[in-house]
């Protein structure tokens, strides 16, 4: 096999498809990927049995078809490192060389038929989802999948596929993520199936920016996802999914709507006032506010009292709950992602209040400040001490978060 390419094309390929290099494995074959050149193209495969990456590079100078497995770290390694802008492989039975302008690399690599197969991609059983509104799916919902292997069904994310809709489910049994999309065409009979959430993240990588749609693919025990320039396979999480439709709580009494990112600055400020082992933050619904407290009572003690605008005509209502639980979701819907983007909002850049008189200023401001014209605002519904309350954003996007027994 001889071929030449940019280096950066191949330098972005094999950081795709790293992500399925098993990082420790009993098969050393698997710690390759497999390159093999044809018609144009060269195509990157990487697996580690439970899921597997394909990739291809175009416009690659094809002198020579064929295959060659090659050690991935190391390839990736030499690629990286190199300041040409094109490089040049000549590939003579396991040995690779890489040439470059004033040197080359020899690499051994194995035989290309000891390479597991990758499986094959039937289009006519194909469901096609919009690359956004599936990236948005996924960001809504693995942040919220249990991490506990004993609970193995929860570690993966529930993809429900029904004719004309799409729908998402992530829940660690404290939590849930719930949400749906409207789709072309779909299954005429549901499918149901737990996907583990590094499977739905690598199909990101294989998303370029020519593609409008993923297209997806189910057997009895692998999903498949292709797009224009790779594909995507992974094995399904066995187990029963709880039914997630029937622990959305009905007829809520109390029902809250406050502006998403004005809660997720005051929460993050109040979360700092918390303990380690009990995390908890009060929440205390009033007329139009809602007010946090927190205490901490275990070694830097102290406290911290929060108001923000709402829209809120109930009865007045306390109900604790992890500020971590509902920060993860808040991140989401503001699109924050981090803790500068939160710091950097007009409300964060106020200078400090000094004593009583700032300190009541503030306080008005609070109450009388509406939530951000175009801002994004959440509702809360909520039963009672014991039930979990639903957030919703949208009509699509709902979440689920149980409240603690103890009080902040």
């Amino acid at each position: 096999m001889r071929f030449r390419c940019k280096r950066a094309d191949l330098a972005q390929a094999l950081t795709v498809v790293s992500g399925a290099v098993p990082a420790r494995t009993s098969m050393p074959i698997l710690s390759n990927v497999r390159l093999a050149a044809d018609d144009g193209e060269l195509v990157l495969t990487a697996m580690d049995m439970e899921m597997g990456l394909r990739f291809a590079v175009r416009d690659v100078g094809i002198q020579k078809g064929g295959a060659a497995l090659l050690p991935a770290a190391k390839l990736a390694a030499i690629v990286r490192d190199i300041r040409d802008e094109e490089v040049r492989f000549d590939v003579d039975g396991k040995l690779a060389t890489i040439e470059l302008e004033g040197g080359q690399f020899k690499l051994a690599g194995a035989d290309p038929q000891d390479f597991p197969q990758f499986p094959a991609f039937v289009e006519g059983r194909a469901v096609r989802i919009a690359v956004e509104d599936f990236r948005d799916m996924v960001r809504k919902t693995v942040f919220a999948v249990s991490s506990e292997q004993g609970r193995y069904a929860l570690t993966g994310v529930l993809f429900v596929l029904r004719e004309n809709e799409a729908r998402m489910v992530g829940t660690d049994g404290k939590r849930m993520a719930y949400v749906k999309k409207k789709i072309k065409g779909g299954p005429k009979e549901e499918v149901r199936v737990i996907v583990p959430p590094k499977g739905l993240q690598l199909v990101e990588r294989i998303i370029g920016g020519e593609d409008e749609e993923v297209a997806f693919e189910f057997e009895e025990t692998q999903i498949k996802a292709k797009t224009s320039a790779g594909m995507m396979f992974a094995r399904l999480v066995e187990g029963s999914y709880p039914n997630y439709e029937d622990v959305i709580p009905a007829n809520a009494e109390r029902k809250v709507t406050v502006s998403a990112a004005d809660l997720e600055y005051r929460l993050r400020l109040a979360s700092n006032m918390t303990d380690e082992k009990g995390r908890a933050v009060k929440f205390s619904f009033g007329k139009d506010v809602v007010k946090l407290f927190s205490r901490r009572i275990t070694g830097e003690t102290g406290e911290a009292s929060h108001e923000i605008a709402a829209t809120y005509d109930g009865p007045e209502f306390d109900v604790s709950f992890n500020p971590e639980f509902f920060l993860d979701f808040l991140k989401v819907v503001t699109g924050s992602g981090s803790r500068d983007a939160v710091e950097a909002s007009p409300e964060a850049e106020e200078p400090k209040a000094e004593g009583k008189a700032k300190k009541g200023k503030a306080k008005a401001a609070a109450k009388e400040a509406a939530p951000s014209a175009g801002g994004t605002t959440i509702t809360l519904e909520l039963r009672d001490k014991s039930t979990a309350g639903v957030i919703r954003s949208g009509r699509d996007y709902t979440y689920l978060v149980m409240p603690l027994t103890i009080d902040a």
